[in-house]
């Protein structure tokens, strides 16, 4: 999947302009899933004796990315659309969120028959689509 950056925002303690905390807002496409993401870096992510002010644009990044993985598992399930072509469903859409902690994900993932081995995609429910979305975040964000 190919993840870029697109926005950083330094947040700063007011009375000593030292950065607090810093947002990355992050734009991540593959052939089923696309997602835009604001996601909070902390003190607690920087490695001992790190500053904020130490790290570039690209570590930062890397921080942020890093996160995806335990995140990406925990989107809630907003709804799916079905696709349909000659009056059969030939795909369907589904869309997910998080808001949590400082951290915004907006998750669409497009699937497919291929998707659902043991049905047809017009007999899919809420937990069919959940479980085919979670297949794809694992390859796509592996946890180890």
């Amino acid at each position: 999947m190919q993840i870029i950056n697109q926005s950083i925002q330094y947040q700063m303690e007011t009375s000593t302009g030292n950065t607090t905390n810093v947002v990355v807002g992050l734009h991540g496409k593959s052939d089923k899933l696309e997602f835009s993401a604001n996601l909070t870096v902390v003190a607690a992510d920087l490695e001992t004796g790190t500053t904020f002010d130490d790290l570039s644009k690209k570590q930062l990044s890397t921080l942020a990315i890093k996160k995806l993985p335990k995140l990406m598992p925990t989107l809630a399930y907003s709804n799916y659309q079905f696709f349909v072509q000659n009056d059969a469903p030939v795909r369907l859409t589904a869309y997910s969120d998080l808001s949590d902690n400082g951290n915004y994900i907006s998750l669409s993932s497009t699937l497919d028959q291929s998707d659902f081995t043991d049905k047809a995609i017009e007999s899919v429910g809420y937990e069919d689509v959940k479980s085919a979305v979670k297949t794809i975040l694992s390859q796509e964000f592996p946890t180890s």
